[in-house]
């Protein structure tokens, strides 16, 4: 396999900690095509997103799209990324919505801000603002519930917590939320996985 990334994405970064986490250095190699803006970009080659993350899988099927791409990852380890349980694999998945859920406020509201200002949504930046910290708020009150568990669902958490960090820091997500920053700095930030892919800013 190999997975096509840019150093900084956030989207690219769960799949590529589910690769170090579940020991599939050697099975997926990874290339940075950074940057991705260009005509004749390597991904187009592929298909028409030229967005990463992508994935090529070994039978040259061109997956685009982070949950895919991690279900795909999943198969390819014999099942480690999520677990087997029923119950627990539903919980997974209910705490991985969460975590999607706040990269995709944080992204849009990011993306937001480097516009022109004359093009810029204050509203839609506000709306994005008081939807992450409703997000905040329920990782707090879910965090109980996952803190010890390493799958999917709470390495998404960790991948946007991290993006908050860099492209939101003025959302100061740790205040109040003693056990979620605990749980990420204190257990998360632990691990080879999550701290090698750390956003460098």
């Amino acid at each position: 396999m190999k997975l096509f990334y840019s150093g900084n994405s956030p989207y690219a970064r769960r799949p590529r900690i589910a690769i170090r986490q579940f020991d599939m250095m050697d099975q997926a190699e990874e290339q940075d095509v950074a940057p991705l803006n260009t005509v004749d970009h390597v991904l187009f080659t592929h298909g028409p997103g030229g967005r990463v993350p992508a994935l090529l899988t070994d039978n040259g099927t061109f997956l685009c799209e982070t949950l895919i791409i991690c279900r795909h990852l999943d198969e390819a380890s014999g099942g480690k990324l999520y677990p087997t349980d029923p119950a627990a694999r539903e919980f997974s998945f209910r705490v991985e919505g969460v975590g999607s859920l706040l990269m995709d406020s944080l992204f849009v509201r990011a993306h937001d801000s480097r516009r022109d200002p004359s093009e810029q949504s204050p509203g839609e930046q506000k709306t994005e603002a008081t939807r992450a910290a409703r997000i905040y708020d329920e990782l707090e009150s879910l965090v109980d519930q996952f803190s010890g568990n390493i799958d999917m669902g709470t390495l998404s958490v960790a991948a946007s917590l991290g993006y908050a960090d860099w492209r939101h820091a003025e959302d100061k997500w740790r205040a109040g939320r003693s056990k979620l920053a605990a749980w990420h700095d204190d257990v998360m930030m632990k691990l080879p996985s999550v701290k090698d892919t750390y956003p460098a800013f």
